[in-house]
């Protein structure tokens, strides 16, 4: 059976994980809870029917989950470390927490977008209404000139979701990520989310017994922007020659002091991978108000933009000429 990609959204790994977390803890069998799951989420029936094909077959589950396309490179890793330290449970768990905050943050935004849009959308058909009623345009174009701006518009947010993807199969990826690091307040916003990530993903791989020589690598690649894993390439050349995590880290510009400090004590103790999670903690927290900030203003803005093109569009309309002459 060839391998098939299904790329689960972040609403779909939360509830894999969460799900996976509690048969785990249930005690129930790879196997059957795999079974279960593929009868209760009907959206995850297909991918999870494929990795049941190479559960059957006697592959480990991380393996069994990467070839069937549903764990890419760092699940796998982290899922094939909790199965050999006997911690598969815990692992299920914190990625379950961790995608069901991220799906969360998106809904809240998702949620606050709606009304703006709406408006925007009542706008399109509102704007071009005194021309219909001053016979200027026909009905048919009336149709055409709101369809067609929907329609435009709706493109342009397809193109803007897309463009990651689009920027990727064009082979413009890496110069799409140098873009992203040139705007101040897009580079802050990236930069601060992809190394908490990193971090995420290094302390779940440090509790799961796997090496930091190890964890580091794997821990890096899991950074979507490119321009950013290179910042790491002077921490994994000294990362083999046995320096130590403080020194392998230091090297790495995008650190911060607090966050290396942070390290340097977590290593002495021997508390290295509690300390860094902890620290993503904190760092979530407050990414999370910044995350809020935005689901909070975003709508304003939208709704600013939508009355200033409609306030516009009315004064610069001969209204007038639609009421009656004897007025």
């Amino acid at each position: 059976m060839s391998k098939t990609i299904h790329r689960l959204s972040v609403e779909q790994l939360a509830k894999l994980f969460t799900h996976l977390a509690q048969l785990e803890s249930a005690g129930l069998p790879t196997f059957q809870a795999f079974a279960i799951l593929a009868q209760t989420e009907l959206e995850l029936k297909k991918p999870l029917a494929l990795m049941q094909h190479y559960l059957t077959a006697g592959q480990p589950i991380a393996e069994a989950g990467f070839k069937a396309g549903i764990f890419d490179d760092t699940l796998k890793t982290l899922i094939y470390a909790g199965e050999a330290s006997g911690q598969l449970a815990t692992v299920y768990r914190r990625l379950g927490n961790h995608y069901n905050h991220k799906n969360a943050r998106i809904k809240k935004v998702k949620s606050r977008l709606y009304l703006p849009i709406l408006m925007l959308m009542i706008a399109i058909f509102v704007q071009p209404l005194p021309a219909l009623i001053n016979a200027e345009i026909s009905g048919f174009r009336y149709l055409q000139v709101s369809l067609g701006r929907l329609l435009l518009i709706g493109l342009g947010m397809y193109l803007l979701i897309s463009l990651p993807t689009i920027v990727h199969k064009l082979g413009f990826e890496r110069a799409w990520h140098r873009l992203q690091l040139r705007v101040p307040l897009l580079a802050n916003w990236i930069s601060k989310r992809q190394i908490n990530e990193f971090f995420f993903i290094l302390s779940l791989m440090l509790e799961s017994g796997l090496a930091f020589a190890d964890a580091l690598p794997k821990a890096v690649a899991s950074i979507k922007n490119s321009i950013l894993r290179d910042k790491f390439i002077p921490g994994l050349k000294l990362c083999s020659s046995g320096a130590s995590v403080h020194e392998t880290l230091s090297k790495v510009s995008i650190i911060n002091n607090p966050m290396l400090h942070m390290i340097e004590s977590s290593e002495q103790s021997g508390k290295l991978a509690g300390g860094i999670s902890h620290f993503t903690k904190i760092e979530a927290e407050t990414i999370g108000l910044q995350n809020d900030a935005l689901a909070e203003w975003l709508p304003r803005l939208l709704y600013s933009l939508v009355a200033i093109w409609i306030a516009y569009s009315l004064l610069n309309s001969p209204i007038t000429t639609v009421l009656p002459s004897n007025i």
